[in-house]
C-alpha cells in the first residue's frame, strides 16, 4: 500500500502551498492526522446456495467492541468498560480502489487512544437489529431480550482475560429469513498499527444443512412444496472471547432451546396470505428426479437453512416410550418433508388421506400445468370451495390449467452432529418409502401407508472453501 504523507510549512511560498494542497486532494487515502481506525477484510469463499449467503461483496457494515489494555476502567458493576462497544464500520473505495472499512458517518469516529495500549477488536455481521428484523421468535416473545452484547470483563492485563459475548442469539424459523453469521477478531497496537489498516479475518459460525431427494418407486409419483428441520437446536451464546474456553464458540442452555426451522413453497410461514410466485413443485416421477445422480435440492427459493452448530439424536417414532402422550413432543431430530403422493399408475391421491379423517395439517396450493405454485389457498366447509386468506373473506377461483393440490407432512428421522463453517447436505432417497407421520400431527411416527421408511445418505461439506472432506455410506 502506498501512502503518501503531505506537510506543509508556513513559511514556504505560496506556489508551494499550491502544490501541497492539489497533491493532497489527489493522495489522501486515510486521514491519518485524526487518528481514525480502518479495517480490512477477508472470507473464505463459500459454495452459496441462497440470495443471503454472507460473501465478502456482500459485507457491506460490520459491527465492532473494542477493549484496551492500556485504559482499564471500570462500571459501577466491577467489569472494565469496553474502550468502544457495538460501533459501527462501513465500507467506502478509497482513491486507490482499495476497499476499507471506517466509522459510519451516523456515528462517532473510532480513533486510536492517545494514550497508548493493545486493543482487542470484536467483530460480527449482520447487526443486532438485522438479525432480529422479521423474526417471529423473537417477536412474538414479548419482555424478552435478544441479541444482547454481554460483557463480564473484570481484568484484561491480557487480552486471554477479556470475557466477551453476544446473547441470546435466536435463528429465524423461516428458512428464507434467516442470516448468515460472520465473526472475526483482530489485535493492535497505536505505536506500531497508527498508520496500518487492520486486517479482520471472518469467518462463518452457523452450520448450513440442505435436502435433496431422489425416488425409483414403481408404485407412488411425489411432489414437494415444503421443507422442516425438526428440533434443531435455535438460540445460544456466541462466545466472543472468554470461558468456557475460546475454541468453544457456542454456548446453549441446559436444556438447549429447541425448535422447528421451515420454508414452504411460494410463502413465508410468517405472511401465509402473502405468496411470492416463482417456487416450483419438486416432482420425483419416472421421468424426473428418479436415479441418485439426479436427486437435487428441494429447499426451493428459501435456499438452504442456517442453524446454530447442533448435535442431537435421531427422533425414535413409534419406538418413543411417550409417542402416546397428549399433546406428544419430542426435542430428538428429524426432517419433514411438505409433499402430495399419488399412484403411478392412475394418478390417484394416496397423501394426504383423501377427507383428511386424521385432521393432520394439510397444505393446499392452486399449482399451474409447469408445477408452479401461483397461490396459497384455505379451504371452505363446501367441496371444492377455497379463499385466498386464512379469515375466509376472499374467495379463490381457480383458472383454467390451474389445479389445487393438496399437501401433507411425512418425517424421516435423523442425527445430527452440526459444526460451524460445514455444509450439511442430506440426500432423501423415496424409493421404498414415503416416511412417518410427523411429531406434529396426531399420528406421530406411524408409517404412512405402511411403507418402509425412507432411507437417506450424508456429504459433509467444507462450506467455506467447498471442498468435499467427509462421505458417509447411506444409512436407514
Amino acid at each position: 500500500m502506498n501512502i503518501v504523507r503531505v506537510t506543509c510549512f508556513a513559511l514556504v511560498a505560496s506556489v508551494f502551498f499550491a502544490s501541497c494542497s492539489e497533491e493532497a486532494e489527489k493522495t489522501n487515502v486515510y486521514d491519518w492526522k485524526d487518528g481514525q481506525i480502518y479495517f480490512k477484510t477477508s472470507l473464505p469463499a463459500i459454495v452459496s446456495s441462497r440470495a443471503n449467503d454472507m460473501t465478502l461483496d456482500r459485507l457491506e457494515s460490520f459491527q465492532v467492541t473494542c477493549f484496551n489494555t492500556g485504559d482499564i476502567r471500570k462500571d459501577a458493576s466491577g467489569f472494565v468498560s469496553p474502550y468502544f462497544e457495538d460501533a459501527t464500520f462501513v465500507r467506502r473505495v478509497s482513491p486507490t480502489n482499495e476497499l476499507v472499512y471506517e466509522s459510519s458517518p451516523d456515528e462517532n469516529v473510532r480513533n486510536w487512544p492517545t494514550g497508548g495500549g493493545q486493543l482487542k477488536f470484536f467483530a460480527f455481521s449482520p447487526s443486532r437489529t438485522e438479525m432480529a428484523t422479521g423474526n417471529t421468535a423473537v417477536e412474538n416473545q414479548t419482555g424478552v431480550s435478544f441479541f444482547n452484547l454481554v460483557n463480564q470483563t473484570t481484568d484484561i492485563s491480557t487480552l486471554s482475560d477479556i470475557n466477551y459475548c453476544l446473547g441470546r442469539v435466536r435463528i429465524n424459523p423461516d428458512i428464507s429469513k434467516q442470516f448468515d453469521f460472520v465473526t472475526a477478531e483482530a489485535s493492535g497496537e497505536r505505536w506500531k498499527d497508527f498508520t496500518n489498516v487492520i486486517d479482520l479475518a471472518f469467518h462463518h459460525q452457523l452450520a448450513q444443512v440442505e435436502l435433496r431427494a431422489w425416488g425409483a418407486s414403481d408404485l407412488y409419483d411425489f411432489e414437494i412444496a415444503g421443507v422442516r428441520i425438526g428440533n434443531p437446536v435455535v438460540e445460544g451464546t456466541f462466545i466472543f472471547s472468554g470461558a468456557p474456553t475460546s475454541a468453544n464458540k457456542w454456548l446453549t442452555d441446559n436444556p438447549s432451546v429447541k425448535d422447528k426451522v421451515e420454508y414452504l413453497y411460494g410463502n413465508s410461514q410468517n405472511t401465509p396470505d402473502i405468496v411470492s410466485p416463482g417456487d416450483r413443485i419438486y416432482y420425483i416421477n419416472h421421468a424426473e428426479h428418479n436415479t441418485y445422480d439426479d436427486a437435487g435440492s428441494i429447499m426451493g427459493l428459501g435456499g438452504c437453512a442456517m442453524v446454530i452448530p447442533t448435535v442431537n439424536s435421531k427422533w425414535e417414532g413409534l419406538a418413543d416410550s411417550n409417542i402416546l402422550s397428549i399433546p406428544y413432543t419430542t426435542d430428538k431430530m428429524y426432517f419433514s418433508v411438505l409433499m402430495r403422493v399419488a399412484e403411478s399408475a392412475t394418478g390417484e391421491q394416496i397423501y394426504p388421506y383423501n377427507g383428511n379423517p386424521y385432521s393432520m395439517t394439510v397444505v393446499y396450493y392452486a399449482v399451474d400445468k409447469a408445477g408452479t405454485i401461483l397461490a396459497r389457498v384455505y379451504p371452505g366447509e363446501k367441496d371444492n370451495e377455497y379463499f385466498s386468506d386464512t379469515a375466509l373473506t376472499r374467495p379463490y377461483v381457480a383458472g383454467d390449467g390451474i389445479m389445487v393440490k393438496a399437501y401433507g407432512w411425512a418425517a424421516a428421522p435423523v442425527d445430527a452432529d452440526w459444526k460451524a463453517g460445514k455444509r450439511y447436505v442430506y440426500t432423501l432417497n423415496y424409493t421404498d418409502g414415503i416416511g412417518v407421520h410427523d411429531p406434529q400431527d396426531p399420528l406421530p411416527g406411524k408409517p404412512i401407508r405402511g411403507k418402509a421408511s425412507i432411507s437417506w445418505g450424508l456429504v459433509v461439506d467444507d462450506w467455506e472453501s467447498g471442498s468435499e472432506t467427509d462421505v458417509s455410506v447411506p444409512r436407514k
